[in-house]
């Protein structure tokens, strides 16, 4: 499993396991180093870009570091 997160120091690292959970949660597998893992129930993070079409983040509430769309990659588009 991969953690998530934006690229941290942190010695924690969460990979979603399912988000098919109580409304506003879902499953994370949390591990630090490589020996000690355990599933964790956490509740969504409530914040979405600004815009036109604002985009939620798909991590957990209270996560370290960046959002999931600050992450992402600037579409560019392309005309003839």
């Amino acid at each position: 499993m991969q953690c998530q997160l934006s690229a941290h120091d942190d010695a924690e690292h969460y990979g979603l396991l399912s988000d098919a959970g109580p409304y506003g949660t879902a499953l994370w597998l949390r591990w630090s180093g490589s020996t000690e893992a355990g599933p964790a129930t956490l509740p969504d993070c409530p914040v979405a870009s600004s815009g036109r079409d604002p985009e939620g983040c798909c991590l957990f509430a209270g996560h370290p570091e960046r959002h999931t769309w600050q992450d992402a990659r600037e579409e560019v588009a392309y005309t003839d």
